[in-house]
């Protein structure tokens, strides 16, 4: 838990270069050699939204049909494939025209195609949509006017969790306590993108905390966060830090120890290790309204019942 060694974290220029040289993908979309159709406008900037997709057949058509449905339009819409197996290809090429710019070949990992997303971005504002999740229709529209009436670098929001086909909770987010734990929802955060080019993209060397490292890293740089005090996306249960949710854990320590290193950071570590096994033994007896009652009324990142 004190390894402190990483590489540095790469930058746009960086991935345009290695993009232009390496990229080998089969791509597509409305423009050509990413060259954009839409335009920034002064009280109408373009935000780029980015997908990132591995074997996502069965869920992305979900995640495409929110951005078509959101009531901003000055959107461009990027999907970074992995190399998928089964019929994501056929269903981003259903989608073609309604996708500005879509590659897929194989990464490495999931803040490699963030990168690759983010380089082939033109946006003033980017937000990462995972293809599990979805926005409410009105997100970037509340999203881009919270980050013109603040001035803000980044602007977050509360996330709905759905088990199947419910609603589960109301993730609550709060970047005072970023110095903490991961206390933001990444799927519902937009980012002005003068701060990717301020402190660079996410470290390759992160497979599940590159986000909490990231934004880690802004705070400490003095880049200002604003709450929309909204919900803005959904997001479903399955997803993988959900599935393995002590490896993610084990990354949130090391952010800390490479951004704000001091010795409780692997005692919270070891308090939240704690905590996650306690709830898993909860929630398998029969004690899962404790582990509620905890999240609603006790935790520091709120989790309270979604209502219908």
């Amino acid at each position: 838990m004190t390894n402190t060694t990483a590489i540095p974290p790469p930058t746009i220029d960086n991935y345009k270069k290695r993009e232009t040289a390496q990229s080998k993908g089969t791509h597509g979309g409305s423009r050509n050699d990413h060259v954009t159709c839409t335009v920034q406008e002064p009280d109408h900037p373009l935000i780029s939204i980015i997908t990132i997709v591995f074997n996502g057949q069965q869920t992305l058509e979900h995640t495409i049909l929110s951005i078509q449905s959101q009531t901003y339009s000055n959107i461009e819409y990027i999907i970074i494939d992995g190399g998928s197996t089964d019929g994501t290809l056929d269903l981003i090429r259903q989608y073609d025209r309604q996708i500005n710019y879509w590659i897929s070949e194989s990464d490495r990992g999931i803040s490699d195609a963030f990168n690759k997303g983010i380089s082939a971005a033109h946006g003033e504002i980017i937000g990462m949509l995972n293809s599990d999740d979805w926005y409410e229709k009105d997100a970037v529209e509340i999203a881009v006017e919270k980050l013109k009436d603040s001035g803000a670098d980044i602007v977050y929001g509360d996330l709905r969790t759905w088990d199947n086909d419910a609603k589960s909770e109301i993730v609550s987010a709060d970047h005072e306590l970023l110095d903490k734990e991961m206390s933001l929802n990444h799927p519902a955060v937009f980012v002005a993108r003068s701060a990717y080019e301020r402190i660079g993209l996410y470290r390759t060397d992160f497979r599940y905390a590159m986000d909490y490292e990231w934004l880690l890293r802004a705070k400490k740089a003095g880049l200002k966060f604003s709450s929309a005090n909204r919900c803005l996306t959904n997001m479903r249960l399955e997803g993988t830090t959900n599935i393995n949710w002590l490896a993610p854990l084990k990354e949130e320590v090391r952010a800390k120890n490479l951004i704000t290193p001091k010795a409780t950071n692997t005692i919270f570590y070891l308090y939240k290790t704690a905590k996650g096994f306690t709830r898993r033994i909860l929630e398998r007896t029969g004690f899962g309204f404790l582990v509620r009652f905890f999240h609603a009324n006790v935790s520091s990142v709120r989790k309270m019942k979604a209502k219908d």
